[in-house]
């Protein structure tokens, strides 16, 4: 790798390592956390919910926003951002033991925080290549999943030891991190010349009308990450359900954020081989495998086992979906489209939330895993159906 690619890379690297350390320490760290604080399985996810579902509302206004041309750049948004999270996180620190209800509340701000931000930190990187830096997206998002590898065992082995309440100061002191990687980036708004009819239209309709497959895409998309939320936000859940423990549950997420770099890493290579649109559509067949092998696991080695399933999944899916989008759209619709994109994790998240909790309270794990099961499946049924938009 040349200097200039090295510097642009490894800065933006450094952005999305510390992003996953504080995303996956709100969220994934969230059920044990406000579980400590007396809330119920039920009640953790309607706080997922309520965040993702004001996510859902705001991004398509902020992204048509942030797609102007007379905007602020994506890194004076993303800072804006990142100064309510940490905000929050403060907040969330002082009121730690005093009101479960209340530190609920104040977690769900900084969730809504990083769901707004999560399509702006890509479209960083993708405003950034189209601008001609020489920058690898796969190994930079690479290093996010090793940053949440890290996250997930050290914060795993803290909380074993020390306790839930350990969450929130760790959360303050990641999103520090977070934007002192994003002030240093160094990003600049560039002009651009629209084509397509040389206008920036923003509303929804207007988008629907020129990507009607990719939006059907996005349904499958939708159903794909439900099954994904499903595991995901009730790991601790699940790895209780087979034996284990926070500790455990750690060492679990190691795994499978360790395992998820080897796509994005050689991904350039893979390139070569097929295109995106063939890549992004096989991870769905992974996703839905490895729902099937969290349910038919007994033992929390076999957990492990199937974290295997993780790097074909989520690992191909992060980075193919970032280059696919970036491909098919008009350039002033790129923003919009990786918003949209993570927009499907975002619904599929509320839909997770609302009924994963209940379900984990009514039908068990096994139940829900059924059902996250045949969402997988579904899902990538009909994203496999989905032909190239654009």
């Amino acid at each position: 790798m040349k200097n200039g690619a090295l510097k642009w890379t490894a800065s933006y690297a450094v952005v999305q390592f510390f992003f996953w350390f504080a995303y996956g320490t709100a969220l994934s760290y969230a059920s044990p956390y406000l579980l400590a604080c007396g809330l119920s399985n039920t009640a953790i996810g309607l706080i997922n919910a309520a965040a993702c579902t004001l996510s859902v509302l705001i991004q398509p206004a902020l992204a048509a926003f942030a797609d102007r041309e007379k905007s602020p750049s994506l890194k004076v948004i993303l800072t804006v951002l990142l100064g309510i999270m940490l905000l929050f996180s403060i907040l969330l620190a002082v009121s730690t033991g005093k009101s479960g209800t209340v530190s609920g509340a104040l977690l769900g701000v900084v969730i809504l925080a990083l769901q707004l931000s999560l399509p702006l930190v890509n479209a960083l990187a993708t405003e950034s290549m189209n601008a001609g830096m020489p920058l690898n997206f796969g190994i930079a998002r690479g290093f996010g999943s090793i940053g949440y590898a890290v996250m997930s065992f050290s914060m795993g082995q803290l909380i074993a030891r020390k306790g839930p309440e350990l969450q929130p100061p760790a959360l303050v002191f990641f999103c520090v991190c977070l934007l002192l990687a994003i002030l240093c980036f160094p990003f600049r708004k560039r002009r651009r010349e629209l084509r397509g009819g040389g206008r920036d239209q923003g509303s929804i309709s207007a988008f629907i009308r020129h990507y009607p497959v990719f939006c059907v895409t996005l349904i499958g998309c939708v159903l794909i990450y439900v099954s994904h939320v499903l595991i995901n936000n009730y790991v601790y859940q699940i790895v209780v359900a087979k034996g284990g423990g926070s500790e455990h549950m750690g060492i679990a997420m190691a795994l499978a954020g360790l395992l998820e770099v080897i796509p994005m890493f050689i991904f350039p290579w893979m390139l070569q081989k097929k295109n995106s649109g063939f890549w992004f559509r096989l991870s769905g067949i992974f996703f839905t495998l490895k729902v099937l092998g969290t349910q038919l696991a007994s033992t929390m080695g076999a957990l492990y086992l199937v974290q295997l399933f993780q790097p074909m999944g989520w690992g191909l899916l992060t980075v193919a979906s970032v280059y696919y989008v970036n491909e098919i759209m008009r350039e002033q619709d790129r923003i919009k489209g990786q918003a949209y994109m993570t927009m499907s994790l975002t619904v599929a998240t509320i839909l997770g939330s609302l009924c994963g909790g209940w379900l984990i309270d009514t039908l068990g794990i096994d139940g829900m895993l059924l059902v996250a099961l045949a969402c997988g499946a579904l899902g990538t049924g009909i994203v496999w159906f989905g032909k190239r938009d654009g």
